[in-house]
Formats: structure tokens, C-alpha cells, sequence
């Protein structure tokens, strides 16, 4: 807060008595001089709630806050957390969960023809993160859904 905003709250005898050489002057110095910490930080309080411009601490908090703590705790979660939220319990979304979640762009979701609710989910051969995406996959299909793994041919 400015010296001009603080000096407008005080009662109208004290802003009568300030004057540039008086302790009131120089009092509020030290009020304006407080403020301006306060005031930085409140300027920029949205980059506490962007994914990718706010402390690397904060990143998990908001990974549970917009639901995608079980996937990681990845910027790239945080800001796609509403449109995974959207798509949840879709082969989409479960395709774009394990995308997000692992970096890996070579997945396969196909939905079984001869056992409905049963999903089968193929990755390519010798991927060290088949475990990675079993439990992704276990965590956002849906409930009464099954699956199995498989390697891309």
C-alpha cells in the first residue's frame, strides 16, 4: 500500500499534522516499506495455482488436487488433470493416463469381442515399464472392467 492509500485511512487530524520532515511522514515510510513484500507476492499469487510456474514443491499438492496424485506428480499431469478427469473410464482417457503418467506413446487399449467388460491392454516388447502401466491401468479403468497385458506385435 502506498503512503498516499495509508495516510487516506488515518483520521482527518493526522493528515492534517504530516509533514515531510515529521515522525508521522516517516512512520508511514516504514508502513509502505512493510506492505511491499506482501503486496509482490499477491501480485503474482496465481502462478501458486499454474502447473508449470509454481515451486516444484507445490507441484504435488496440486496433483491431488486435481485427482491425478495416483498417476505421478508430473506438470504435465497437473495441467491435463480436468481433461483426464473428463475422460476417466474411457479407453481415451486411459489411453491418455498412461501416455501422460509414463511417456509412452506406443499403446494399444482394445476392447475384447468375446468377454465384454474386458479390456486388453498391449505395450511394445521388453518395456521396462509394463508394471508402471498395470497399475495405472488397474487404478483408472473402470470397476467391473478386466484386463490383461500384452506386448505390441
Amino acid at each position: 500500500m502506498r503512503r498516499d492509500a495509508i495516510a487516506a485511512l488515518l483520521p482527518a487530524a493526522y493528515q492534517r499534522a504530516m509533514h515531510p520532515t515529521g515522525v508521522l511522514w516517516a512512520l508511514l515510510d516504514v508502513m509502505e516499506g512493510l506492505h511491499e513484500s506482501g503486496e509482490a507476492r499477491l501480485s503474482t499469487v496465481e502462478d501458486l495455482f499454474h502447473p508449470y510456474r509454481c515451486p516444484p514443491q507445490l507441484v504435488p499438492f496440486l496433483a491431488r488436487w486435481v485427482a491425478v496424485d495416483h498417476l505421478g506428480h508430473g506438470r504435465d499431469l497437473v495441467a491435463h488433470g480436468t481433461a483426464l478427469a473428463q475422460s476417466r473410464g474411457t479407453r481415451e482417457g486411459l489411453r491418455a493416463a498412461v501416455t501422460l503418467a509414463t511417456g509412452l506413446t506406443a499403446i494399444e487399449i482394445e476392447e475384447s469381442a468375446d468377454r465384454p467388460f474386458h479390456l486388453i491392454v498391449r505395450i511394445p516388447a521388453g518395456s521396462d515399464l509394463l508394471e508402471r502401466v498395470r497399475h495405472i491401468v488397474e487404478l483408472d479403468k473402470p470397476a467391473a472392467t478386466t484386463f490383461e497385458m500384452g506386448e505390441l506385435p
